[in-house]
């Protein structure tokens, strides 16, 4: 034992250690991935949880039930994770083996709603022989507890989830619910059974890809202590700009600024852009189009790149380059094509006409001094194809990140995972997750799911947002501003406009994720790589985490009971911040080394205890403590603009004692072996 450590112990004269339970010990933190072949739907939701273990580097193994002979050693695994409802398989005695890891300290995460008669009471129902109803056309969810940073409060509507399919179960008394449908009904709880965890979802919900996240967190709230490696970075992109911008005044700027578009652009919406960014140490990677015109055949030309002009030091300059060049010095420039025509056959006549506009592109680019070649695409629309995807390596050979989208039709270019492009390998796709100003709950889920699981959050924009109204488009399919929001709202004294809904967004950010680190889209791509290739692997003991990486990383660490990090015992690695959840600490550290060496301690006084009293089971819930941070963002409510400019949130110290917490034990992370 590390002498700091026998001091420290020495000094606070702290009692014998009370038996550790068995995970504490395991000696390498895995998960047992249960599904069942038998069961398509419940496939769905298992191959959704392997692509998020994948992501998050935790390690697992899979067990299928369609060929179940019985459990193996379960003391080597440090949860247990359930992704199938044919649970029927199972029997009693094999029932009792699960029960009995659990009640030694195990963790078991069910994140798709299945049953078993001598499992209910496990699961924290009331046990019951028959098979419960299935509750269909109820929706709607609402997060009550803080099962990770940022959840508390959320409230996803019927319009989100229209269907939860639930089962029509009671909850033994000493089930903690964490979440509830739109009518009230217990959707996520979480029930503790001897010294283990177990979190269930009553829900097929997490079958969702924008869930991935949510089935991270709840794998790591059922175990006791573990460690999640994160890649640690967010991008910011911002489509079409520089690009050809509007002379004419749109409402609802005509009437807020009496300015053109581009004078707009030019005089108020570019320097809060940069005000920002210096605020919350944000990077840009500007998208840039450099026309709107139709042409799929030559000649192609830059009359639109060229048809808004500026005042500047006494002469007429054209803004999109003069803002490029400015944009450059602190900023990434990429690119969104030479027209904003997607990159398919169904649009272009063929493959050779992309290359040639293409070119012609690179060519400007390099013409107008924009600086190196681009490493980062947006295909316009989120939409391209094989061929398209061809054309862009064959015309900018610098490119080698494409950033779509994570959802949508993968024939349409959309639906892409954190992987090399399918259709162009030469090309690494980084999907964009959440989009927009506004933080409404669904940006919100999505954001804090893409943060769950492996610690980074892609975003864009567009800076024509407020001018996108029904008035402006009416033949659009959708409207970027259906509500007619004006930029500040200054004018009005209302300030109910983007730039606030953003600020409140980035506010949102640094309250529950101070630790993530802007970057630009270009310098994300080895960075992830990094992460993804990691091998990770970890050990639990105790009053001791040893994490082994081939390449230092980011993480967190998650301790969900009395004990907390012994910060002047650590080894290889650097304190970044904590959080003080519910019921759990959430501690980021920065890896310096590939061996890192952890102590764990008990403090000799607990918050809300007499200073010197002595500590009671060591892996008991934690008590009566009060809620985290900054309370007014725990109400979802109270997410509106801000009545002061610029106001931002602030995270409180880390050197400040833990706040008290309410008992909700909510907890853990976990570490990656894939199979």
């Amino acid at each position: 034992m590390p002498l700091l450590l026998v001091a420290y112990r020495v000094m606070t004269q702290e009692p014998a250690l009370p038996q550790a339970p068995a995970y504490a010990s395991a000696r390498q933190q895995r998960i047992l991935v249960v599904h069942n072949t038998a069961d398509s739907y419940g496939e769905q939701a298992y191959a959704n949880a392997l692509r998020a273990l994948d992501y998050a580097r935790l390690n697992y193994e899979s067990l299928d039930l369609a060929n179940f002979e019985g459990w193996p050693d379960l003391e080597q695994y440090s949860s247990l994770l359930f992704v199938t409802e044919m649970l029927d398989g199972i029997d009693e005695a094999q029932s009792q083996q699960i029960a009995d890891y659990v009640a030694g300290g195990g963790g078991l995460a069910v994140v798709y709603r299945g049953w078993n008669p001598y499992l209910a009471s496990l699961f924290g129902m009331k046990a019951g022989a028959e098979y419960p109803e299935l509750i269909e056309g109820e929706g709607g969810l609402n997060f009550q507890a803080d099962l990770f940073p940022g959840v508390k409060g959320l409230v996803l509507s019927e319009k989100t989830i229209p269907d939860l399919s639930a089962f029509d179960v009671s909850l033994q008394r000493e089930a903690q619910v964490l979440a509830s449908s739109g009518s009230g009904r217990p959707i996520v709880w979480l029930y503790r059974h001897g010294q283990g965890r177990v979190i269930y979802w009553n829900t097929v919900f997490l079958t969702e890809k924008e869930a991935r996240g949510f089935i991270v967190q709840s794998v790591l709230g059922a175990q006791g202590v573990g460690v999640l490696p994160i890649a640690n970075f967010a991008t910011f992109q911002i489509d079409d700009f520089p690009a050809s911008i509007s002379t004419k005044k749109l409402e609802p700027l005509a009437t807020e600024y009496d300015l053109t578009l581009v004078e707009f652009y030019h005089k108020v919406w570019f320097p809060d852009m940069m005000e920002i960014a210096h605020r919350y140490g944000l990077v840009y990677t500007f998208l840039i189009p450099f026309n709107y015109n139709d042409r799929v055949e030559p000649p192609f030309g830059f009359r639109e790149w060229e048809h808004a002009s500026v005042q500047e030091d006494n002469q007429p300059v054209f803004y999109s380059i003069y803002v490029s060049h400015l944009a450059a010095q602190q900023h990434e420039l990429g690119l969104h094509g030479y027209n904003h025509i997607s990159l398919t056959l169904e649009n272009w006549p063929s493959e050779e006409n992309m290359v040639l506009a293409l070119q012609e592109a690179s060519r400007r680019w390099d013409a107008d001094n924009l600086g190196p070649q681009p490493v980062t695409y947006v295909p316009p629309n989120n939409i391209f194809d094989e061929a398209g995807a061809r054309a862009l390596t064959r015309s900018f050979p610098s490119l080698r990140i494409l950033a779509s989208i994570y959802t949508g039709r993968f024939e349409k270019g959309g639906n892409r995972e954190f992987e090399p492009e399918p259709w162009n390998p030469k090309l690494f796709d980084i999907p964009r997750l959440t989009d927009g100003y506004h933080l409404d709950p669904y940006m919100r889920y999505v954001m804090i799911s893409e943060l769950g699981m492996m610690g980074i959050w892609t975003h864009f924009i567009h800076p024509d947002d407020v001018v996108h109204t029904p008035a402006n488009y009416p033949d659009a399919p959708y409207h970027r501003n259906p509500n007619y929001w004006p930029w500040r709202g200054d004018n009005t004294g209302e300030r109910n406009g983007f730039y606030y809904r953003l600020l409140h967004w980035l506010d949102f950010a640094k309250t529950f994720y101070p630790w993530l680190r802007y970057i630009r889209t270009a310098d994300s791509l080895d960075i992830l790589r990094s992460h993804l290739e990691n091998q990770v692997s970890v050990e639990l003991k105790p009053f001791e985490v040893i994490l082994h990486t081939t390449t230092p990383t980011y993480f967190q660490v998650r301790i969900n009971d009395r004990r907390r990090l012994f910060f002047n015992d650590m080894s290889g690695a650097q304190f970044v911040h904590a959080y003080y959840g519910e019921g759990y600490t959430l501690y980021t550290l920065r890896g310096l080394k590939k061996e890192v060496r952890l102590s764990l301690i008990i403090p000799a006084s607990e918050p809300g205890t007499t200073p010197g009293a002595q500590p009671g089971n060591l892996f008991a819930p934690v008590g009566d403590h009060e809620e985290l941070g900054p309370k007014d963002l725990q109400d979802e409510t109270l997410w509106q603009p801000a009545s002061v400019p610029g106001s931002a949130s602030e995270t409180p110290p880390a050197s400040a004692p833990p706040p008290r917490m309410d008992a909700l034990p909510v907890s853990t992370p976990t570490l990656r072996r894939r199979p």
